[in-house]
């Protein structure tokens, strides 16, 4: 992954790390958070452009399919996959926290606050998810 300079068009930094395809990403002031075929979730500092932390979502009780979406706060990280789940991470730790399933084909997007998980899905629906048991 690249950081770009918006009005000089310069490149900033190289992000080194995933071996695949990044398939979603979503940042914050100080973090970029990207899933990749690679089977991994990474925590990058924009500033140092370091990885900071790998999350390996098929051997820690993770997606069985392609990442879709992600979304985070600062201590969560919520993923949705072609598996028809959606997983919430302790954002510290990178421990699975908890796995919802009720979607039949594969999620596609998803948002979330303190109260709600919204996402929606190749099945047609969008499910509204309860947070607060996260």
């Amino acid at each position: 992954m690249v950081i770009w300079q918006l009005d000089t068009g310069q490149c900033q930094k190289t992000l080194v790390g995933h071996e695949d395809a990044v398939t979603t990403l979503t940042y914050d002031a100080t973090t970029i958070i990207s899933g990749s075929l690679d089977c991994t979730i990474r925590l990058w500092c924009i500033s140092s452009g370091q990885c900071n932390g790998v999350l390996d979502w098929m051997s820690s009780e993770g997606h069985t399919g392609v990442i879709r979406c992600l979304a985070a706060d600062p201590w969560r990280i919520v993923s949705a996959s072609d598996d028809k789940t959606i997983k919430v991470w302790d954002r510290e730790t990178l421990r699975r926290l908890v796995t919802l399933r009720n979607h039949t084909d594969g999620v596609t997007c998803l948002a979330f606050n303190d109260h709600v998980i919204v996402s929606g899905s190749y099945d047609k629906t969008v499910k509204l998810w309860d947070f607060s048991v996260c």
